[in-house]
């Protein structure tokens, strides 16, 4: 029993260099360095960093976090261990719904999953989703819908200036757009 309860600790446990990861991409969010971003981006950047939190269990650890979130919540919010899903275990979820064993589900079953079970998603938001699966007659092969809802993350090794970069642009498109509008 001791053995597994230092097992679970070695695995919860984070490194120095997991907190640099964690660092350089809240930086991508708070790219104005104002120390502090608006819970929305919180949100995100917990997801860019790979925790695949459900909603529920977002709002209730994250619930209690002000808007914005400073740094150093960020920070120790991360450094709480995360048992959340992996993607053994989303393989393991899909392959119990290939009834034929044939390695793709009907795009129509995927329809029903998304809207149906867990975290249920509106209709438009379930279009959104199927739109950008890779499919083949119909069919989505489960190890490509793995790959499509598990991009690599972007903290292996990053661009930092490409990112940058990015985010700015995306910056400048939704001021443009605010401007626009008013």
């Amino acid at each position: 029993k001791a053995t597994v309860s230092v097992l679970n600790w070695a695995l919860a446990t984070y490194t120095m260099a997991d907190e640099q990861k964690w660092v350089e991409i809240w930086e991508l969010f708070d790219s104005k360095g104002a120390g502090s971003i608006p819970k929305v981006d919180f949100l995100a950047c917990v997801r860019a960093l790979g925790r695949k939190y459900t909603e529920k269990d977002m709002n209730d650890k994250a619930g209690g976090l002000p808007d914005p979130v400073s740094k150093d919540q960020f920070l120790a919010f991360m450094k709480e261990p995360y048992t959340g899903p992996s993607v053994d275990d989303l393989r393991t979820a899909l392959t119990a719904f290939d009834g034929k064993d044939c390695g793709s589900l009907p795009i129509s079953q995927i329809n029903m999953m998304l809207k149906g079970m867990g975290d249920k998603l509106t209709d438009d938001e379930a279009q959104i989703i199927l739109e950008g699966l890779p499919q083949e007659n119909g069919q989505v092969n489960i190890e490509k819908m793995i790959e499509f809802l598990n991009p690599p993350l972007p903290s292996t090794n990053p661009d930092m200036d490409e990112l940058r970069k990015e985010i700015e642009k995306e910056e400048e498109a939704a001021l443009a757009a605010e401007m626009g509008e008013t």
